[in-house]
């Protein structure tokens, strides 16, 4: 009995993975049946299952994963077990694009509002010169000394709750879903690996490497909510916490906004004018300077060999899962930045 029921369980997840390779998928149908109807309740189920637990049951689950395959890895044999290792393999991957894998092939955002193939550099030039003068203004509010950089006294868990709040409120939020961001287990590991955060897309946790500063906890905090409300895209995940953060009341989390959104300006228009992005860093007051160097700081620190490994493994991930810039579409949100600032 138990044998048939496991084998009818395979049948279904390999019916659902031959049909999602051979199917086209529309992105509409993906967008008003998944995106819509199914995941709002996929997403609340996770919600209430580990929401209320204070550690991250994502991070824990992957550890005891690992540690029963290096236990049974002694007793590994090709012949034997690799018909095991290819099921399991098989529905885990059937598993991700039920849970959430499928937003990767919704209509991206870029379509939907008919951007440009390219940006003209005096429209980049602007929006970043715009982003300047606002950290300017802001930072002038917030720190009396314009050679200080800006910090909060908050501690993990406040800065965690801010930013969950700040995408709480959002008028960005869709409606039937709702996030929140939790402290990765393994903070020291993300920061070698290159990474600010991810999300489990088996348990929904917004995971976030808070051992980074605190301005980009908030906003990197508000990039993985993104991500549980469904937006796959990175380019997009980045654009809605720029927004959310932007718009908040709350002065700190304006700044870490407004620094994330000229830090990918002022990267993108060094790459295609660096007179240009040069002069427009040296109008910024010493304490801007310094939240930036900051944030160089604290990746030179974790920096590695192997850090290339895991950059490449991503890059190919994100390409498999249609996003052709791979690992640089997080910096496709220059895009997006700059056609809001030349229509508004």
């Amino acid at each position: 009995m138990i044998f048939r029921i496991r084998h009818l369980i395979l049948l279904c997840f390999f019916l659902f993975f031959l049909g999602f390779l051979i199917l086209p998928l529309d992105h509409e149908w993906v967008q008003r049946l998944y995106g819509q109807r199914i995941y709002p309740n996929i997403a609340a189920a996770n919600q209430f299952l580990w929401s209320k637990v204070p550690f991250s049951i994502g991070d824990l689950g992957y550890a005891i994963g690992m540690l029963l395959i290096f236990i049974r890895l002694k007793q590994f044999k090709f012949k034997r077990h690799i018909g095991l290792v290819l099921t399991t393999v098989f529905i885990i991957i059937s598993l991700f694009y039920v849970s959430w894998g499928m937003h990767y092939f919704k209509t991206p955002l870029r379509v939907s509002r008919k951007l440009p193939a390219t940006i003209s550099v005096a429209h980049l030039k602007e929006t970043t010169q715009h982003y300047a003068h606002a950290l300017t203004a802001l930072h002038q509010q917030i720190s009396p000394d314009p050679a200080t950089a800006v910090a909060t006294p908050l501690e993990t868990n406040a800065l965690l709750s801010l930013a969950t709040a700040t995408m709480e409120n959002s008028s960005l939020r869709p409606s039937k879903i709702h996030g929140k961001a939790k402290a990765t287990l393994f903070p020291t590991l993300l920061s070698y690996m290159g990474f600010g955060g991810y999300l489990n897309p088996f348990t929904h946790e917004a995971q976030v490497n808070t051992l980074q500063p605190k301005l980009r906890v908030l906003t990197t905090a508000c990039h993985e909510i993104a991500h549980q409300w469904g937006i796959a895209a990175e380019d997009e995940a980045n654009y809605i916490s720029i927004k959310a953060t932007t718009d908040s009341e709350v002065a700190v989390v304006t700044y870490a906004g407004h620094l994330l959104a000229f830090q990918h300006l002022v990267n993108s228009l060094y790459r295609t004018d660096a007179e240009q992005a040069k002069a427009v860093m040296d109008k910024l007051p010493e304490g801007v300077l310094e939240n930036i160097r900051k944030v160089r700081a604290f990746w030179l620190k974790y920096q590695n060999p192997f850090e290339v490994v895991f950059e490449r493994s991503y890059d190919q991930y994100l390409k498999a899962n249609q996003q052709q810039a791979g690992i640089q579409s997080y910096s496709l949100v220059v895009d997006l930045l700059v056609d809001d600032f030349i229509n508004q």
